[in-house]
């Protein structure tokens, strides 16, 4: 949209007034040879397109009153093309707008523009002939908001009225004689008044200004008033069901079509129908519910439930409950339901955990010798299924009834462990004895001297097992210190006994098969490390004093 405004003085609207006069009779010549009363809106001044003419200032200079021009190709705030592009009609002018009234509007069409001064609000204003003799698509059109800065005109209101024709007499038109009227024919026998203001009045905005006038001559015969009275209207009615199973509610609708009679010029002949409806409900019939689906067979699993298992399986067998519902109607048409109870079984594999409460599998378990060195030596299994994390997973406990227990974790599952309280190194120690140097050993409380009176040994994975394990006989070569004869050289114990160490003397547990058994002359034996330890008694006593 293009505007500008221009503010013109006295003298500026007298040259106007001279230039209007000057061109007067071509543009009433231009206008009567371009019009043409087939055109659809309201006329003008038909004017010759000139390419200065595109342009918004161009028509401020031709303005009554100070104005400003704005320009449009389609719908604006100004108005909008109406019938179907060919003509233009203006909005009521907005109080908020400058300037008061509307001033001026070019309708462009063809070569021609369409000119109206002080164009009227709702009235459609016609674009001109192309140069095929046809009314052109309004192709921009520019409409001037103008203001009065004279003496304000006289506000009149148009007024037409009519009544209607009959079938004894025609109808009269009254209009009011303050304004003036323009009338034109239109091809349906309608005549389209128009009122224009007469110089120094103004309609007021809003003002009705153009009406259709139906044709006022006395009505035919044929017409509607002077018809034959109209035949009833035919009635027919439908009824349609719907069945509701989840309320056992059946919904009646009742379609109704209506056919009225209409007068197709010289006889009554039925004419559109239309219909109309409405519902009423009722409960449904026993054989009517028994069509609706029945409920959907209902199957309700139960819990799981192990069963009994031991140590040794893998798995255990799982049982459940699956009750199972269907469905069948009884006499008065409704579901009723019957259950039947049926036993699943499965099979799952037992849980690590579960495994692990039962015990380890126990294999040789003893202490044993290896050359002067007690050892405990073992060998476990873990229960068939269990999986251990790592594998060194075994942790041993000497359980210690009345102190701190004797734990070495991280174990294989078979081997050798050095017995609490012993040293395979230099100095050579064994539980139950202290070493005092010299190749000299004491007998002590500490140093594990419980582990020697039979000591309960568990071994933990997750599953566990403990037995009674008791430490070698007091004949065995590891079970004490070497004996020392006082007139025999003392050996330091720093340097170990020639044992060979694939060779280990044992002593079984509790519970546990025997290992290796004693040769032929342990009596013997245990009879001389008797008396050599009732010697080393005297002989530690006296080092001690």
């Amino acid at each position: 949209m293009q505007h500008a405004r221009r503010n013109k003085t006295f003298k500026a609207l007298a040259a106007v007034a001279l230039a209007a006069s000057l061109v007067v009779a071509p543009l009433v010549t231009a206008g009567a040879s371009a019009a043409d009363p087939e055109l659809v809106g309201t006329v003008g001044d038909i004017q010759e397109f000139s390419p200065e003419a595109n342009s918004s200032k161009y028509w401020e200079k031709l303005t009554e009153h100070d104005s400003e021009c704005y320009k449009s190709e389609g719908n604006s705030s100004h108005g909008k093309i109406t019938n179907d592009g060919k003509t233009v009609t203006l909005y009521p002018y907005a109080p908020s707008w400058p300037g008061d009234h509307w001033e001026l509007l070019v309708v462009k069409g063809g070569t021609y523009n369409n000119v109206i001064h002080h164009p009227v609000a709702g009235v459609a204003y016609a674009s001109p002939l192309n140069g095929g003799g046809e009314q052109s698509a309004v192709s921009h059109w520019i409409v001037c908001k103008g203001k009065d800065s004279e003496k304000p005109p006289t506000v009149v209101t148009p007024a037409l009225d009519w009544t209607n024709p009959s079938c004894a007499a025609a109808g009269v038109l009254t209009k009011s004689d303050n304004v003036e009227w323009v009338s034109k024919l239109n091809a349906d026998g309608t005549t389209t008044w128009t009122a224009k203001p007469l110089a120094g009045t103004a309609f007021p905005q809003g003002a009705t200004v153009e009406w259709t006038v139906p044709n006022l001559d006395k009505l035919s015969e044929t017409l509607e008033e002077c018809r034959p009275p109209q035949p009833p209207a035919e009635v027919t009615s439908k009824d349609t069901f719907e069945y509701d199973c989840d309320s056992k509610v059946v919904t009646i609708t009742t379609t109704t079509t209506t056919t009225p009679y209409v007068w197709n010029g010289t006889a009554w002949v039925p004419g559109q129908s239309s219909d109309s409806s409405s519902t009423s409900e009722r409960p449904m019939t026993a054989d009517e519910k028994k069509d609706c689906p029945l409920p959907d067979t209902e199957i309700e699993y139960g819990s799981w439930v192990d069963g009994e298992w031991e140590c040794g399986d893998t798995t255990v067998t799982q049982t459940r409950e699956v009750t199972t519902t269907v469905y069948e109607y009884d006499a008065e048409g409704n579901p009723t339901a019957k259950s039947s109870v049926a036993i699943e079984t499965q099979t799952r594999d037992l849980t690590n955990a579960e495994i692990g409460e039962c015990p380890l599998v126990p294999g040789e378990i003893a202490s044993s010798c290896v050359g002067d060195v007690p050892y405990l030596a073992y060998d476990v299994t873990l229960p068939e299924g269990y999986v251990a994390d790592s594998e060194n997973p075994v942790t041993i406990t000497f359980v210690n009834p009345n102190g701190a227990d004797y734990v070495a974790a991280g174990q294989p599952l078979s081997g050798s462990l050095l017995w609490p309280g012993a040293s395979a190194g230099a100095p050579k120690m064994w539980p139950g004895w202290d070493y005092v140097g010299g190749g000299e050993y004491v007998p002590t409380t500490g140093n594990y001297a419980w582990t020697r009176d039979g000591v309960t040994v568990r071994f933990d994975v997750n599953p566990s097992y403990e037995t009674v394990v008791e430490y070698p006989a007091a004949s065995s070569l590891c079970a004490n210190p070497p004996v020392v004869d006082p007139e025999t050289p003392v050996v330091d114990p720093e340097t170990p006994a020639s044992v060979d160490p694939e060779t280990p003397l044992a002593v079984t547990g509790g519970g546990v098969s025997p290992l290796v058994p004693m040769a032929g002359g342990a009596l013997l034996l245990m009879g001389l490390a008797a008396l050599a330890f009732v010697a080393y008694q005297r002989r530690s006593g006296v080092h001690s004093s």
